[in-house]
């Protein structure tokens, strides 16, 4: 079944930008340049909130220090935490390149966000980004209260390559008998190496991502190891026991079909999933795009579904 058309609003937005500002068709050459195209990984653009204190804070990592973001709103008391993991196709992105969404979930889910500046491919392969975030998580589990949150109430967020590091860190933890999470925000997740489902074999082209893309980013994330459930998240064999999940997809997304299994997946193992199509929407959508309306319904979405796990 073909691709829809593309939402009037983000065509338009997509006509009138620079061709250059979305590297994904081009990783090659994107990984040529020293600073890893620097208008993805900082936005400077992003506009400061006043609801919203930002530092920095180095943690141990399995790599050494590890730079973790954090975004704590000004309010009084223990708040919720949710652990961010960034995007870029596993080999550029930073917490400043999605400083928006951070300062956003901060601001109106009430919560202390924690962006996670994981080591990047192909320097560095799969496992150091997995291993990176579930560091993460197993540090702000123990010492929650340093960024004045409470570690009975973290959640686990990340889109795209963000979305795949999410996914493996809940996993983990489940394996592991780990951190308790309580919530995972799954935005366009990269899930399955395997590369199968029509919506990728499909997308030759379409923007912002395809198919081409999506094989380059897992041949320098995971070369002959995406098979593995920390890897892949679809492939895991059991779903059960994990924390109730929001999963967003895009209508015009190569990796569209591999979220919309891994939704089906979750509820038939007793998960309480809920899963949004956005329509007409690309990959990426709402972080590139936060103004459009289809983007702004469901960031307001996304907001709902914090507040809702996280302040019951």
């Amino acid at each position: 079944m073909p691709f829809p058309t593309v939402d009037a609003e983000i065509q338009s937005l997509l006509d009138t930008s620079d061709a250059g500002l979305f590297p994904f068709y081009g990783l090659d050459s994107v990984l040529a340049v020293p600073e890893r195209y620097q208008p993805l990984r900082e936005r400077p653009d992003t506009p400061a909130d006043d609801r919203v204190a930002v530092a920095d804070l180095f943690v141990p990592g399995p790599g050494g220090p590890l730079r973790l973001r954090v975004y704590r709103p000004t309010t009084d008391g223990e708040l919720p935490v949710i652990l961010y993991l960034h995007g870029g196709a596993f080999v550029y992105g930073s917490p400043e390149a999605e400083e928006e969404h951070a300062l956003r979930y901060a601001g109106e889910a009430e919560a202390v966000v924690v962006s996670v500046d994981y080591r990047l491919a192909p320097e560095h392969p799969y496992p150091a980004a997995a291993d990176d975030a579930y560091a993460a998580l197993t540090w702000l589990a123990a010492h929650a209260a340093e960024v004045g949150g409470d570690p009975r109430r973290i959640a686990v967020a990340g889109g795209s390559a963000g979305g795949n590091l999410a996914a493996a860190t809940v996993l983990r933890a489940r394996d592991l008998a780990g951190p308790r999470v309580v919530f995972q925000l799954l935005l366009y997740p990269v899930l399955d190496s395997g590369m199968a489902s029509a919506s990728m074999r499909e997308s030759t082209d379409v923007p912002i991502l395809n198919r081409s893309a999506t094989e380059l980013a897992w041949r320098y994330y995971a070369p002959g190891r995406g098979s593995s459930p920390y890897a892949s998240p679809l492939r895991a064999a059991d779903l059960s026991g994990l924390p109730p999940t929001f999963l967003v997809v895009a209508e015009i997304d190569p990796l569209r079909d591999e979220g919309r299994r891994y939704a089906e997946r979750l509820s038939a193992a007793g998960v309480t999933t809920e899963l949004i199509q956005a329509p007409g929407a690309v990959h990426g959508f709402d972080l590139l795009f936060p103004k459009a309306r289809v983007s702004e319904r469901n960031l307001a979405d996304q907001v709902r579904a914090l507040r809702d796990a996280l302040h019951p």
